[in-house]
């Protein structure tokens, strides 16, 4: 895939993130939100070049299906442990921001690539 459509493709997953960020988190849990989306930002980010986003020939709703699963499971794949930085309420947070990004991913995607009936 061409360096500048990952670019474009990242700069845009970005703005869907920072949308979704709850600029005046007042607790562990919200931070801990925020925090997750964050590292599902960085961790697209990290991977996009891996991501086989779909062509015009291709059949879209099938890829896009598939790059929903692959972001799914680079975050469910991702486990992170309690530690004194990280009380369990922020670390429930983190889970809850992955869930949120992986909706956020998808209405990304839908609108990257519309499906055309």
């Amino acid at each position: 895939m061409a360096t500048q459509k990952i670019k474009n493709m990242v700069r845009k997953f970005n703005n869907f993130i920072e949308m979704n960020k709850d600029h005046q988190a007042y607790s562990d849990f919200k931070e801990g939100m925020n925090k997750g989306l964050d590292i599902a930002r960085y961790t697209f980010e990290e991977n996009a070049e891996k991501f086989s986003l779909p062509n015009s020939d291709e059949n879209s709703t099938v890829k896009v299906e598939s790059l929903q699963e692959d972001f799914n499971q680079l975050l469910d794949g991702i486990n992170l442990t309690k530690n004194p930085n990280r009380s369990e309420e922020r670390l429930d947070g983190i889970y809850s921001g992955f869930e949120r990004s992986k909706r956020i991913f998808g209405d990304f995607i839908q609108e990257a690539f519309p499906i055309e009936n």
